[in-house]
């Protein structure tokens, strides 16, 4: 399972990232800015702060002139199905003109069934309860599935053991907390992940 990191200067963070690159990517957003990609990275659509279409219209052009993106998350809107199900259908072609996989991002009230047929990865977003009730139904549906805020040791593991692809999140990188150390410990492999 591939972990992203936004918004990181830690400069341990980004040696992890070049020297287990089938383990570590990175998040680009409106919010942290579009960097040159070192390996695996994703683009975001920053609308967990506040959707801007200017820049994230102009972050996937700047994408253009590197490797692919591993997705790219269509606009939607937190917390709401019924809006995001219209964003999916109002941005899906644009977004796609980019040539990049495309995310649906499920948001409260989903179901397996809402999940666009056209759609290249599945984006499991929502407030915390909901997503991580959810996030199993998502699995095992046909598409890669990737889990956002995931923060610590318990949510990674929930999510290894559901079978998620990939998940983010900023709460690991703080260079002075625990998290931070586990997740070394752990993509060095010295720290196991299980459910006991």
């Amino acid at each position: 399972m591939i972990i992203f990191y936004a918004n990181c200067s830690n400069k341990i963070t980004r040696e992890l990232h070049i020297s287990h690159p089938d383990k570590i990517g990175q998040m680009m957003s409106p919010t942290s800015g579009f960097g040159v990609p070192k390996g695996i990275y994703a683009i975001d659509n920053g609308a967990f702060t506040k959707f801007n279409e200017q820049v994230f219209f102009q972050m996937l052009n700047k994408a253009l002139k590197y490797h692919p993106p591993l997705f790219v998350c269509c606009p939607d809107v937190v917390g709401c199905r019924d809006r995001t199900i219209a964003l999916w259908q109002y941005y899906k072609e644009e977004v796609k003109a980019f040539g990049f996989p495309v995310a649906f991002v499920a948001q409260d009230g989903c179901v397996p069934k809402d999940i666009p047929s056209d759609c290249d990865w599945i984006f499991v977003g929502g407030f915390d309860p909901w997503k991580m009730a959810n996030a199993e139904k998502f699995v095992g549906l046909g598409k890669p599935v990737h889990v956002g805020r995931v923060n610590g040791m318990l949510r990674y593991r929930q999510c290894k053991i559901i079978g998620v692809d990939s998940v983010d999140g900023s709460g690991w990188f703080r260079a002075k907390d625990k998290k931070f150390y586990d997740f070394q410990e752990m993509v060095k492999g010295e720290k196991q992940c299980s459910m006991f």
